[in-house]
């Protein structure tokens, strides 16, 4: 949900109201006089840290065996792979 920001006219308080986007247009009450806060117009927060790429931390690839996507890894052994082809399968000793 968007956090809105406002400023209490009556005692100067600024304070943030967490609301539905549907809701921004309710009054938001002042917590310490319950007067009606103006909305004070901000930059949008989008989360995360403001980090030049230039200077972030390079992330290895992942390995074919521990490859990890969308949440969930593959170990080996599961219905698809990831990488590389599997090999084919070693046939047996002829005696």
């Amino acid at each position: 949900m968007p956090i809105y920001a406002y400023r209490c006219p009556a005692c100067g308080t600024e304070f943030e109201v967490s609301r539905r986007l549907a809701d921004r247009a309710r009054p938001a009450l002042c917590p310490h006089d319950g007067t009606e806060g103006k909305r004070l117009m901000t930059a949008p927060n989008v989360g995360g840290l403001a980090v030049d790429p230039a200077s972030a931390p390079k992330t290895p690839a992942p390995a074919a065996k521990s490859w990890s996507h969308f949440g969930h890894s593959h170990t080996g052994g599961g219905a698809h792979s990831h990488g590389a082809p599997p090999a084919p399968p070693t046939p047996p000793p002829s005696a």
